[in-house]
């Protein structure tokens, strides 16, 4: 299986190869969502992700937080459509 990677900082600001995870556009809010993982452990054995707000710049996207929690109840919304299928 290929796997698209990209750099990005972690928290002690080193540059590492992060697994993309997926991506997805949410028009409502005029957001684009990358879903990455860092290859991190996280509680009782399940993997760390990181979802990020990925906003269009001259030299490609920045990630960055989500700002709201308008963002972050549309995120879930659509994670949760991907994987549990679409329920509404």
């Amino acid at each position: 299986m290929l796997l698209k990677t990209i750099t990005v900082e972690n928290d002690a600001q080193e540059v590492v190869n992060a697994a993309v995870l997926c991506s997805f556009a949410i028009p409502e809010i005029d957001r684009n969502i990358l879903v990455y993982s860092l290859n991190e452990e996280g509680r009782h054995g399940t993997a760390k992700v990181y979802v990020a707000r990925a906003t269009a710049s001259e030299k490609g996207y920045l990630l960055g937080a989500l700002e709201s929690e308008l963002e972050w109840q549309y995120a879930k919304h659509v994670l949760k459509q991907i994987t549990q299928g679409d329920e509404s």
